[in-house]
């Protein structure tokens, strides 16, 4: 983890805090953006852009839902596609800008109340129409037998065809096993200070802690043999020997070599349904009582 944001719940913004991280992120050279379907925007789209950056976002698929940034595109009537669209939105709605919105592949209008940091907010009748052009592939592909996700993005279609933009959209499921290592293994699912600034504290020496812990292990060489799986390190187990290294228990010569003791098999293709239900943070306050 090289960014984070730590908001209010009731002021809380997953958009909001993706842009300002995009804005001023130092990161240069050739980025891909990987994002899921939350953070499905023109908005996002746009930030991305301007940086410079690539993105490769997973939106609702516009025959399952009716709502979403497709809702309203004249989409091919098929199971797989890949197509270039050059949308250009607006604020405005002149006569003539709704002449072009008949055009739905090509113009759009967003609404005053919807987030778009690069269109005026307000204008006035008199004021001339602004408008940004966010070109952008839109592209369905299969991910078994009867299932179809769609992305978005601004890869370029000959370097980048609908099969390398599945296999790359594969690779943020490293985000999510990450995100769940950090919430149960590290522990940020629990939080022993009732102060603000304290609460931030234990959250981003949290980060740390994982950051070392993922450093550590991804430098320890497992032994290959014969075995019917391939093998990693044990993070659980992984993290609470850094832990220990970091109470002084483990020596820095010993830590790698302790690691490589505790090994889990890799099981490529594997899958679960997902629990949708939030899961709010528990404090260790109650023990005042």
């Amino acid at each position: 983890y090289v960014d984070a944001i730590v908001q209010k719940k009731h002021a809380s913004s997953e958009n909001g805090a993706l842009t300002n991280m995009v804005d001023r992120s130092e990161i240069t050279g050739d980025v891909i953006l990987i994002a899921d379907r939350g953070y499905e925007s023109y908005n996002n789209m746009a930030h991305i852009q301007e940086k410079g950056w690539k993105y490769l976002i997973r939106i609702k698929d516009f025959q399952q839902y009716n709502s979403g940034i497709l809702h309203g595109f004249e989409l091919p009537n098929q199971e797989e596609f890949d197509i270039d669209i050059n949308l250009t939105v607006t604020r405005k709605q002149t006569n003539k800008i709704k002449e072009l919105l008949k055009d739905k592949n090509h113009y759009r209008k967003i609404a005053h109340s919807k987030t778009f940091d690069y269109l005026p907010k307000t204008s006035r009748k008199a004021d001339p129409a602004v408008m940004y052009a966010i070109p952008f592939r839109i592209v369905r592909f299969p991910v078994s037998e009867n299932a179809y996700e769609v992305v978005v993005t601004n890869l370029d279609k000959k370097d980048f065809p609908s099969e390398l933009l599945k296999q790359l959209y594969a690779k943020r499921w490293g985000i999510e096993t990450s995100f769940r290592d950090l919430k149960y293994t590290i522990g940020l699912l629990h939080f022993h200070s009732k102060k603000v600034e304290h609460i931030l504290q234990e959250i981003y020496a949290r980060l740390i802690m994982y950051n070392f812990s993922e450093l550590i292990t991804s430098h320890v060489i497992i032994e290959k043999k014969n075995r019917k799986h391939e093998y990693k390190a044990n993070f659980s187990v992984a993290a609470h020997i850094c832990r220990e290294f970091l109470l002084g228990i483990n020596t820095p010569p010993d830590i790698e070599a302790l690691i490589a003791r505790y090994i889990t098999p890799i099981r490529p293709g594997r899958s679960r349904p997902r629990d949708m239900k939030i899961k709010q943070a528990i404090s260790f306050m109650y023990r005042v009582a």
